[in-house]
């Protein structure tokens, strides 16, 4: 059965806005962590194994982006997901070690995804609503959305920054892609909209709050973008698609300048904007109030804690 094909695919290849928007997006960003790579990479054993590893992240991508059945989806989204790993791995030098939770994390999202394709199979395949929620279980994965919000924080933090960029403008959006990709098949579900909106807002408002008490510039993005990411669930689940590619695009361009200007511009562009500000709205709040929210978003509510103790248990 054609992924979704009677809803909205004739082929399995499926070319259209939404192709090209993500197509230019992907192409810039591309160029963009390959001329950074070459900076850190070149002349050095991990150069020919980063160029491999770009090319195959770059051929998951197309397959995703051209898709037009569960098949050259899912083969895709696989080989995009593995090339992320090895975009994560790729760094030998740091010293903190890759947390392998952050990767489960990030690759739960293809159960999601296997079983909206079991479940289109299935007899009660018309039942859509499964098949929707699945599909957006998959997509807050992929980008990083609550409560498994902490795979792309860690795996940038460990990574280099040639890397980071992929990750952070194109990994993470294909979350976005799969619901624009799927939208006409769960338009008419108010239930499932209504859950995308909620979900997109609380984690607008909770990565905000994370990205305010970071000192680490890639941890920063990280959460900036997760933000962005649920503007742009809203904005989906409003109908806005139009206004959710251009702010996919600007959000693209925006972490991946985050990411490659030096990281002591960002800081002290911040200091300065945060002296010459007014009283924000924190400062008019009590004091012990205050200093609630602050130790909150240092430990992001707890919500990777207890994660980590039931991937332990």
């Amino acid at each position: 059965m054609a992924f979704l094909n009677e809803y909205m695919f004739w082929n399995d290849f499926h070319f259209d806005g939404l192709t090209l928007a993500y197509l230019t997006t992907g192409f810039a960003m591309t160029l963009l962590a390959v001329w950074n790579g070459s900076s850190i990479f070149r002349g050095r054993r991990q150069w020919s194994l980063f160029v491999c590893t770009v090319m195959l992240f770059g051929v998951g991508y197309g397959l995703a982006v051209f898709s037009g059945d569960w098949k050259t989806l899912l083969l895709g989204w696989e080989i995009m997901g593995a090339a992320s790993f090895l975009l994560i791995i790729l760094h030998r030098d740091f010293s903190g070690g890759i947390p392998a939770k952050a990767f489960f994390i990030y690759r739960m999202g293809d159960t999601g995804l296997l079983l909206a394709m079991w479940a289109s199979l299935h007899p009660w395949r018309h039942d859509t609503t499964i098949i929707s929620l699945l599909l957006l279980a998959t997509a807050s994965l992929q980008a990083s959305q609550l409560p498994f919000s902490s795979w792309l924080p860690q795996a940038l933090e460990n990574t280099t920054t040639a890397s980071a960029v992929l990750l952070t403008t194109l990994t993470m959006q294909m979350g976005a892609f799969l619901l624009l990709r799927t939208y006409p098949y769960w338009e008419h579900q108010l239930s499932v909209r209504i859950l995308m909106a909620l979900l997109g807002l609380v984690a607008a408002a909770m990565a905000a709050g994370f990205a305010r008490v970071q000192s680490s510039v890639k941890r920063r993005v990280a959460y900036v973008s997760m933000a962005h990411n649920g503007l742009i669930f809203i904005e989906v689940a409003a109908g806005f698609k139009s206004l959710a590619l251009i702010h996919i695009a600007a959000n693209a361009f925006l972490g991946a300048y985050r990411l490659l200007v030096q990281p002591s511009v960002v800081v002290s562009g911040a200091g300065a904007r945060t002296i010459s500000n007014r009283k924000t709205w924190e400062d008019r709040l009590p004091k012990k109030l205050k200093y609630t929210i602050y130790m909150l978003d240092t430990r992001e509510w707890g919500l990777y804690a207890r994660f980590s103790r039931y991937l332990r248990s």
